[in-house]
Parts: structure tokens; C-alpha cells; sequence
């Protein structure tokens, strides 16, 4: 799961991009802390040009809660 979404965590969490998955999260990932979720998050939304709710900032907890966040939006991953 090489793609563009997984490069960019990758980078902000300066993980392997084989490190990084579907269920990367704050729960299985020991770099992604508070300040790190921050940066994926302005990373995700300068990366796609989207603005995201502070309710969706909330509720993110893995990478594929981001990858349906985009698709929700229609925005191509």
C-alpha cells in the first residue's frame, strides 16, 4: 500500500514506507503523538487542497480513517 496518503504519513512520522498501513494510528504507531497528528494533518490538507473539520481532526485515528475522509470528499488518493 504504496500510495501518495502513505508516503506523506510516512514522511511526517519518519517511518519506512513498509511501516506504514491502513491501521497506522496513535494506538499502534509510538511516533504518532499529539503534535505529530497535528503535522499529518496540515501535511494531508496542503497535500490535497482540503480544509479539514475540527470534528474530522477529532476523529481520526488511523490511516484509513484519512483514506475515507478523502473519499468522502471525492478526493482521489
Amino acid at each position: 500500500m504504496s500510495s501518495r496518503l502513505v508516503r506523506l504519513v510516512a514522511d511526517v512520522l519518519e517511518l519506512p514506507v513498509d511501516q506504514v498501513d491502513a491501521q497506522t494510528g496513535p494506538a499502534t504507531t509510538a511516533a504518532w503523538v499529539s503534535l505529530r497528528h497535528l503535522q499529518i494533518v496540515v501535511a494531508v490538507e496542503d497535500a490535497y487542497r482540503i480544509s479539514l473539520t475540527p470534528r474530522e481532526i477529532r476523529t481520526v485515528r488511523s490511516v484509513g480513517d484519512l483514506r475515507a475522509l478523502l473519499a468522502q470528499r471525492g478526493v482521489p488518493e
